[in-house]
């Protein structure tokens, strides 16, 4: 195994622990409101939704980015 290797597992095992402290310490039900829905969720839920959300958008921002940035050092 390789140093890549840990890190990696390292980093699952650290964001799965952080993942379930989240979801047991907030368990308080907040009400959220869609245009004709009303949603009751937990707390920790939303808040690994939104953290989920934003890990998808900036990753996909940064793989745009780096294959415009590859397609412009080539001309």
């Amino acid at each position: 195994m390789g140093w890549s290797s840990i890190f990696l597992l390292l980093l699952i095992a650290i964001t799965s622990l952080f993942s379930y402290l989240i979801l047991n310490l907030n368990t308080s039900v907040v009400l959220v409101d869609l245009l004709f829905y009303d949603l009751e969720i937990s707390l920790g839920m939303i808040l690994l939704i939104f953290f989920l959300v934003g890990f998808i958008v900036t990753i996909s921002l940064e793989i745009i980015y780096s294959l415009r940035n590859k397609g412009d050092k080539g001309e």
